[in-house]
């Protein structure tokens, strides 16, 4: 599988950025809004933080009912945005699917971006595509781009 490439404006990048860097030494969540490109790509406007529901520091949970509660928002405003993906941050870890994030990626088609953060903030971050198997295959990022 071709992974699309990944752009995230530069207001959603500063938003995963400063969530990160708050809720440090645990990780952190969030989803991604944004729309198919036309190129085959996924263009990431915006992002809403999620409470991490995971009873531990160094795991994610998403609450669904806070997707199911974005998704129709988007839907009643109706300007073609979607939930395309998640965010979540690894304290302390690299910016690449931990074998938990492999095992969890059975939404095909789903955007995952994980952010390398420390006491500094954010250090990097990697972008990755679900498929089948499940897999997360490593896409091309761009970010700042508008």
């Amino acid at each position: 599988m071709q992974a699309p490439r990944i752009t995230v404006s530069a207001r959603a990048w500063a938003a995963i950025r400063g969530h990160a860097a708050a809720d440090w030494p645990r990780e952190v969540c969030g989803l991604l809004v944004g729309r198919q490109d036309g190129n085959g790509g996924v263009r990431v406007t915006s992002v809403e933080a999620v409470t991490n529901l995971a009873t531990t520091d160094d795991a994610f949970e998403l609450d669904p009912a806070a997707r199911i509660a974005l998704q129709r928002r988007l839907r009643d405003v109706g300007e073609g945005f979607a939930v395309v993906g998640h965010y979540h941050s690894h304290p302390f870890g690299e910016a690449r699917p931990s074998a938990r994030d492999l095992a969890r990626a059975e939404e095909a088609g789903l955007v995952w971006l994980i952010v390398s953060v420390g006491p500094e903030g954010a250090r990097d971050v990697g972008a990755f595509v679900a498929a089948p198997g499940p897999m997360l295959v490593p896409a091309a990022l761009a970010i700042g781009v508008e």
